[in-house]
């Protein structure tokens, strides 16, 4: 193989794939990217096995072939290299050579017919998603996700589908947040793909990956699904991951279709409230305790802590319904807080029935319902 790319370029896939390559250590070829060349270009491909990520640059071919170079060498030198360099790179069977403006190295690497095969998918994608939507979405779902295999399904997002639009929902059974997006295309197999295919589940992982890739220029991220694998596309960058196979809890029936009690709270105050209080808190059990006082229109948020002292800070809120008495509600303030950090607004719409049911959180604005309703934060009091 020779060909001769810029660093700019290499540089950027190889940001995308560096994170896949070395994580499967029982199966030392998968510590390398694949580089090869093929109609025209250099493609660059690494995978653990679970996720597999392939990516293309232009470049100038004088000489086909292929080679597995150390994943973590190659990143760091590319990385290093000054903006603007143009690359030689040349590969023989003991490595790979690359020369540029200051440098000349040459890595040892493997037998590229020792890497792996990944799937491509090289048909039409049956339907895609705005890519900026998808990533706000996916960065305020992905830390509800359950980092304990014992229950491998909520370690992925679920998606259920509808003709125009997606749910996306995680939870890890403590909590659960769930947004709607809109499909933007739709391929002429998206109907009999929705016949089949009402619901699936993503690893998070893989999602992450997503986020990753996804740059403030993509505009779409296209997906197809084809046996028990997924494919995404963003900017010409292939993503394949398994889909993980199990039955999603019906979240649904704990979401509460009605509350007693709604109050609107100031975001940053409340932030400010529950990072002092879980301090205080941290040394014994991890609770906070939020005092619902309607007459007072205030929230009471207090902490104590036998070892190091106690914690109140008295919060104005602004009450919507108040159908029950004064309300005492014990949380995990993590939960809340992590909650809180993903609704995008000024003010969060607080609703509740009672001590021991789901609380939701949710963006305040009334100016704007779609941006109220599109996303939902529900979290599960202590229950004493």
């Amino acid at each position: 193989m020779k060909l001769i790319c810029t660093q700019e370029n290499l540089n950027r896939i190889i940001s995308y794939l560096e994170k896949v390559a070395g994580k499967q250590s029982t199966l030392p070829i998968l510590s390398n990217f694949l580089l090869e060349t093929e109609n025209g270009r250099l493609k660059i491909s690494a995978t653990n096995l679970e996720i597999g990520i392939i990516g293309y640059i232009g470049a100038k071919i004088e000489k086909e072939g292929k080679i597995a170079i150390p994943a973590k060498l190659l990143s760091n030198f590319i990385h290093n290299l000054p903006l603007g360099d143009v690359l030689e790179l040349e590969s023989d069977t003991e490595g790979l050579k690359i020369i540029s403006t200051a440098y000349q190295t040459k890595i040892k690497g493997l037998d590229g017919k020792d890497f792996p095969i990944i799937p491509e998918y090289k048909e039409e994608y049956f339907f895609s998603f705005p890519a900026q939507e998808l990533k706000r979405a996916l960065s305020r779902l992905l830390f509800c996700i359950s980092v304990n295999n014992a229950r491998l399904e909520l370690t992925g997002v679920h998606i259920f589908f509808y003709k125009d639009h997606i749910e996306l929902a995680s939870t890890d059974s403590f909590r659960l947040a769930e947004e709607t997006i809109p499909l933007v295309v739709q391929g002429s197999e998206y109907d009999a793909f929705l016949t089949n295919n009402q619901s699936l589940i993503i690893p998070g992982n893989t999602l992450h990956e997503i986020i990753h890739i996804i740059t403030p220029e993509s505009k779409d991220v296209k997906i197809a699904l084809k046996e028990n694998q997924i494919f995404f596309e963003i900017d010409g960058v292939q993503i394949i991951s398994r889909i993980i196979n199990g039955k999603y809890p019906d979240y649904k029936q704990i979401i509460p279709k009605n509350f007693q009690f709604q109050a609107v709270f100031e975001k940053e105050s409340l932030q400010r409230a529950l990072k002092i209080a879980s301090s205080f808190s941290s040394y014994n059990s991890s609770e906070i305790t939020l005092h619902l006082q309607s007459k007072e229109k205030q929230c009471v948020v207090s902490s104590e802590s036998q070892e190091i002292g106690t914690n109140k800070a008295i919060l104005p809120i602004e009450i919507i319904k108040d159908n029950i008495e004064p309300l005492t509600i014990i949380f995990n303030p993590r939960y809340l807080l992590e909650g809180i950090s993903a609704l995008g607004s000024e003010k969060i719409l607080f609703s509740a029935n009672d001590k021991s049911t789901p609380v939701e959180l949710r963006i305040s604005d009334t100016k704007n319902t779609l941006l109220t309703e599109n996303y939902l934060y529900i979290v599960m009091p202590i229950r004493k």
